[in-house]
């Protein structure tokens, strides 16, 4: 594994991949002091409203750790499987250790690392914020402190989010790195399935499969005349209520599995080794 990540380490894909997020969150940061330049304290929101992953000021660089966290995290899952294979450099791997404990350690190692460089990003971000924008800010309903507190919106860690907005955040964060690790483990996985996947095939696949999934919920909302949440996909939300939770890991865990069967089958595969 420490070998894997290492290697990963030294790609050069990954070191771009985590210099646009960083340019993206300070971009976003910058974004947000411009929108509030001459504000009052008063009228300018608490740092917990002004991160990135919030967007409460419609910054586009939020699109970087949402609609384009696919792209970014399958990018860096796939190229070093496809380039590896291009290379010629699996057969030699495969003469000193197994072709299932290889794949798995190096599955695990793009996962991982994909995670860290995410969450890195966005630890930056909170940073930034936390030190630079005032505390005693503006909350987001712009309703007095002891309504928000006196409230319910059902979400998850509730409680976490109205007293401990800071460590709510990073729960958050963290859970977007998790995201990014699960979509870096797909696309490994799938570069591995067929013998036609280029690194475009990878890339564009979890937007069709979550374009069908978004599709098969509205269907079976018709189909019940739901209008509840559960059938309702929040993969990129920043608060969960609790009938969110069930669709959004089944996608997670679609992922997940499909990844497995990837790498499964390239253990078997004798065309690319």
């Amino acid at each position: 594994m420490k070998f894997e990540i290492k290697k990963l380490l030294n790609r050069n894909e990954l070191w771009i991949a985590f210099l646009v997020l960083l340019i993206a969150v300070c971009g976003n940061f910058i974004y947000t002091l411009q929108l509030y330049k001459g504000f009052k304290y008063s009228d300018i929101h608490s740092p917990s409203n002004l991160y990135v992953l919030n967007n409460i000021t419609h910054s586009p660089t939020e699109l970087f750790f949402s609609l384009l966290l696919p792209l970014i995290s399958c990018y860096i899952g796939s190229s070093i499987a496809i380039e590896e294979h291009n290379n010629e450099i699996t057969p030699c791997i495969y003469t000193r250790i197994s072709r299932k404990k290889q794949l798995i350690k190096q599955g695990l190692a793009v996962a991982i690392i994909s995670c860290v460089v995410f969450f890195t990003a966005l630890l930056v971000n909170l940073f930034l914020v936390n030190l630079f924008i005032p505390k005693g800010g503006n909350n987001y309903y712009c309703l007095p402190e002891e309504t928000i507190l006196s409230s319910s919106n059902y979400c998850i860690f509730e409680d976490i989010l109205k007293y401990h907005p800071i460590l709510y955040m990073a729960l958050t964060m963290l859970y977007r790195g998790i995201v990014a690790g699960v979509f870096a483990w797909f696309g490994y996985g799938l570069s591995h399935m067929f013998k036609f996947f280029k690194k475009t095939h990878v890339i564009v696949a979890p937007f069709i499969i979550m374009t069908a999934f978004e599709i098969l919920s509205v269907i079976i909302e018709r189909l019940t005349n739901s209008t509840n949440a559960w059938t309702r996909i929040g993969l990129y939300s920043s608060t969960y209520t609790f009938k969110e939770v069930i669709p959004t890991l089944t996608l997670l865990g679609f992922f997940i599995i499909t990844g497995a069967i990837g790498i499964y089958i390239g253990t078997k595969r004798e065309d690319i080794y």
